[in-house]
């Protein structure tokens, strides 16, 4: 592809392998933490105890739901640029044959 931008489908096809691989292991380590997250037990009966655990048991579910917002933005963005790089050498192809 000439002109003022180029890229090089390859590369954005290997920076999609990458990312998809960050984003898998995000979720497994994210899974596997997630029981530890929220599964806080209060250490004793008292009203403050069950607070903080309440509290921290949020805060687990509130990372857990952001951490799988990223993953999936970054599956996206894997995908995205999957996408692009087929479609550049789909463009390239039409091109070299129109030439």
């Amino acid at each position: 592809m000439g002109g003022l931008f180029s890229m090089i489908p390859d590369g954005v096809d290997l920076s999609a392998a990458a990312e998809a691989g960050i984003s898998e292991g995000m979720a497994a380590t994210t899974a596997a933490g997630a029981a530890a997250l929220t599964g806080v037990l209060p250490m004793a009966a008292d009203a403050d105890s069950v607070q903080f655990a309440a509290a921290l048991n949020a805060a687990g579910t509130a990372y857990l739901a952001s951490t799988a917002e990223h993953v999936g933005q970054r599956a996206a963005f894997s995908g995205a640029q999957g996408m692009a790089a087929s479609t550049t050498t789909a463009v390239e192809a039409i091109n070299a044959g129109l030439l």
